[in-house]
């Protein structure tokens, strides 16, 4: 019957919880002396190779406890232990290999059997009440006579007690959720075996490497065959992991076979039925990492074509090199060699929760995303802190520099020499090219700069290309409206720049690796750059085209006026006037495209005298009436429109109109600002007695003058003002009427007077 996801993750978190609360019951019924223990530092061999040193140090007492009571010492010797009740000769010596964290250091399970008798022997007398201790202090044999409780206070039990109970409770529990995430897979099935078997392994070390002094032996023999059962069994679930995820590349009776092979020796191991500790425990701990790494090559050859399988077998690469290389390199390889173990086996374990962390992440996402990048930082820094100890190893029994020294020498080698280094090296190892900064822009602007979209799109996707040497690029279907991934990091999607169309990028790095949020990130970025220099752009290509369209509308306005009177004008010197006039209003334009303030005054005397000499020479009347407006200015583009409309309109009676007399009225409107008045209108109007506009719809060819009286509404409305032009009083001629605001845009004011009107 198939479970729920809850029920499948609280079922393991139930088991894992069991398992602790009975290693932490069965740790708090051993009787209690309230003592740490320590090897006499006159013992240099390895524990299970030093049977004869006598006695054992107390290093530390617990306030309070039995051995305190009784007026025990730190610094005391104990030689030996015996009950009160027993005879002389039932005193039991003590010996620093009573001490031995891990029996399976012992040359042989013979040497295991004696040894938990041996420790059942002392269990007995002290779970047996009163006892006699025979204390060596300031070199004088001392008899201490101790009552040991009858149980173990909870908060005498150490770190690395809890340490090795959290490890197999953390595997079962990551064990239990990649089950409950991915369900009944082979991979996942293997993973939560390993998850049990460490956390037996790891609870049974809790138990017997944190006792006082003793622990019984039935009890020993079993929680130590417990071990074995689980060091072995996780070791055959890895293996079979490897097998089957992620691709399982042998048939299944091969597997069965392997497991089968392995499960026997486990069983033997577990039996104690082989002579030797090395291949009850050790040796095949070595061959099963062996074995890990075959299996684990098999998976790169078998998945070389897969970016997502090879995604998460560099992770479990890493993992595994990190936790079995360290758990095997500090205890399982120095033990088969006769070596004591450089670290405690306690400590140790923590190594298998760094490989059943990262197996479980790697099962749990198998489509992965950052787990690569991390795979990396995490070697790397390892790799520093590897490099700090060796180097202080080496200075201190290759120099023979005193620790502090060393370690600070070391120290500075790490820092200025392998952290620098450490991105260049990662860059190498995962051939991931660069872009430099500049080249980076470069390349953005050669995308936004191309003139056509088909060269656009062809440099978008160079430029992609060089970012992350996908295999293949496409064009996205529909709209995308943000870079996201695909498939679980198997693509990525690009949205579209200007000209280019949004793309999907598939498997990076010519197929090695997946796509990562750093890879959105980044093309994020890329993105909002191009679109700020696509604005960018438009924004200048706008303000250059209305600059075109400026030029042009005054050059119609005012160059053209002053040419028409030119062509008109019979007398020579008043011709070359007027072409160097226009020659100099041609330089202003170009060079001067806001021009400046002008008196209104003084401006509608040049313009009314120009305007009189184009007229008189087509020997047209003019009639010019304007109020009084000394000592007023009008804003630089009032002054323009003043010019071009009063030109136009010369321009149109000339070329159209066939009228005998011109009529020119200017008023304007002033409005109080702090107590004095302020030009704020300027009204211009035009009226002719000529043929008039007549049908505005195109009949007439005053109005199908065009770009003139376009450009006049363009240039007056855009400020806010007000432009009309149609048939003059009573039907007869033209009239155009323009409203000036002096200044970029005024509403309706309260209080203007009108001065023209």
């Amino acid at each position: 019957m198939l479970k729920s996801p809850v029920q499948t993750l609280t079922a393991m978190f139930a088991l894992a919880g069991a398992i602790v609360a009975t290693i932490v019951i069965l740790a708090l019924r051993q009787p209690y002396l309230g003592v740490d223990l320590a090897v006499p530092p006159e013992t240099t061999e390895p524990l299970a190779a030093a049977p004869e040193d006598p006695g054992v140090i107390l290093a530390a007492v617990a306030p309070g406890g039995p051995a305190d009571r009784a007026g025990l010492l730190p610094g005391d010797r104990l030689m030996s232990i015996a009950p009160i009740s027993g005879a002389e000769g039932a005193a039991l010596s003590l010996r620093p290999r009573d001490l031995l964290e891990e029996p399976d250091g012992l040359p042989t399970t013979r040497d295991m059997a004696l040894f938990f008798d041996e420790q059942g022997a002392r269990h007995s007398v002290l779970a047996g009440g009163e006892m006699r201790v025979d204390v060596l202090r300031a070199g004088q044999m001392q008899e201490v006579l101790v009552q040991p409780a009858t149980h173990r206070p909870l908060g005498d039990l150490p770190w690395v007690f809890w340490t090795q109970l959290f490890v197999g409770f953390a595997a079962i529990t990551l064990g239990g959720w990649a089950l409950a995430i991915r369900g009944a897979e082979p991979g996942v099935l293997w993973l939560a075996l390993a998850g049990v078997a460490l956390s037996f392994s790891a609870s049974a070390a809790a138990l017997y490497s944190t006792r006082e002094l003793a622990l019984g032996g039935t009890l020993f023999a079993r929680a130590s065959a417990t071990n074995t059962l689980g060091s072995v069994g996780f070791g055959i679930a890895m293996i079979c992991l490897f097998l089957v995820f992620p691709r399982r590349y042998l048939p299944r009776w091969a597997i069965v076979m392997v497991a089968g092979g392995f499960g026997l020796w486990m069983v033997l191991a577990v039996a104690r039925l082989l002579e030797t500790t090395a291949m009850t425990i050790h040796i095949p701990v070595l061959v099963e990492m062996i074995c890990i790494l075959l299996a684990a090559a098999g998976q790169v050859w078998t998945t070389r074509g897969d970016p997502h399988a090879r995604a998460a077998l560099r992770w479990f690469g890493l993992s595994v090199t990190l936790g079995a290389g360290g758990f095997v390199g500090m205890v399982a390889l120095p033990q088969a060699l006769g070596f004591a173990p450089r670290i405690s086996q306690g400590h140790a374990f923590a190594f298998f929760l760094v490989i059943y962390l990262g197996l479980a992440l790697g099962v749990a996402r198998y489509r992965l995303f950052e787990l690569e990048r991390w795979a990396y930082d995490i070697l790397f820094y390892a790799g520093g802190v590897a490099l700090l100890l060796v180097l202080d190893a080496a200075l201190i029994w290759a120099v023979a520099l005193d620790q502090l020294p060393a370690f600070s020498l070391s120290l500075m080698v790490v820092a200025f020499l392998y952290l620098p280094m450490r991105e260049a090296l990662g860059r190498r190892l995962s051939r991931t090219p660069r872009l430099g900064t500049e080249e980076l822009f470069d390349r953005i602007g050669a995308v936004i700069l191309s003139p056509s979209g088909e060269g656009q799109t062809e440099r978008m996707r160079l430029l992609l290309t060089d970012l992350f040497q996908p295999l293949h690029i496409a064009e996205a279907k529909g709209r995308v409206e943000e870079a996201r991934l695909l498939e679980g990091g198997a693509a990525l999607e690009v949205p579209g720049v200007d000209q280019a169309p949004a793309l999907v990028l598939h498997w990076a790095r010519r197929g090695k690796r997946l796509f990562s949020h750093r890879d959105v990130e980044r093309v994020r970025q890329i993105l909002q750059m191009m679109t700020q220099a696509v604005e960018r752009l438009r924004a200048y290509d706008a303000g250059a085209e209305e600059e075109r369209r400026r030029i042009n509308r005054d050059m119609h306005d005012n160059i053209g006026v002053q040419l028409l009177g030119a062509l008109h004008s019979a007398e020579p010197a008043r011709k070359d006037a007027l072409i160097r006039q226009t020659l100099t209003d041609l330089r202003d334009i170009v060079s001067s495209p806001a021009g400046e303030a002008a008196l209104l005054e003084d401006l509608l005397g040049d313009m009314r005298g120009e305007l009189s000499d184009h007229l008189a020479s087509a020997g047209i009347a003019l009639t010019w009436e304007a109020s009084p407006v000394a000592e007023h200015e009008v804003a630089p583009h009032v002054a323009n429109s003043i010019r071009a409309i009063l030109r136009e309109a010369a321009g149109n009676v000339l070329r159209h109109s066939g009228a005998q007399a011109v009529t020119v009225r200017i008023g304007a409107s002033f409005c109080d600002q702090e107590g004095a008045a302020r030009l704020d209108r300027v009204i211009l109007e035009v009226t002719d007695d000529g043929q008039g506009p007549g049908d505005l719809t195109g009949a007439s060819p005053q109005a199908r003058s065009g770009n003139g009286l376009r450009n006049l509404r363009i240039r007056t409305e855009a400020r806010g003002g007000q432009f009309a032009f149609g048939p003059g009083p009573g039907g007869r001629g033209a009239r155009l009427r323009a409203v000036l605001l002096n200044e970029t845009a005024v509403p309706q004011r309260e209080g203007l007077r009108d001065a023209g009107e």
